[in-house]
């Protein structure tokens, strides 16, 4: 939520673009972490399972926004972070659909709040 905060609104989208720039180092992060999780879970293929490509796909849009907000997709200013905003809520939505299909119990309340702030 305080990266959207960050991305629609013109004068602080270089704040955004630090953090971007540091998730992009390493943007197979969140997805390694996402299978190991799956793969205490599941006994073959936790790379293939489709929670773990929910993540791939919201690491993907979140990465994409560097581009985005450093004008080379083609959009400037408003138009440029109204669109990081849109793409920021995908990949929010992808998280939550991660998190409800995993059916994690310990802290459910607050995946519960997520989930239900962030719909798929």
């Amino acid at each position: 939520d305080k990266l959207k905060v960050k991305v629609v609104d013109p004068d602080t989208s270089e704040a955004a673009l630090v953090g971007i720039r540091s998730f992009n180092k390493d943007p197979n992060f969140y997805t390694g972490y996402a299978r190991n999780f799956i793969a205490k879970s599941v006994k073959n293929n936790a790379d293939g399972d489709v929670r773990v490509g929910y993540i791939r796909q919201a690491s993907s849009i979140i990465g994409s926004i560097q581009e985005l907000l450093e004008g080379r997709q083609g959009l400037f200013g408003a138009d440029a972070a109204k669109e990081a905003g849109v793409r920021v809520d995908k990949a929010q939505a992808l998280i939550g659909k991660f998190l409800g299909e995993c059916g994690i119990d310990s802290e459910k309340e607050k995946f519960d709040a997520y989930v239900s702030n962030h719909p798929y």
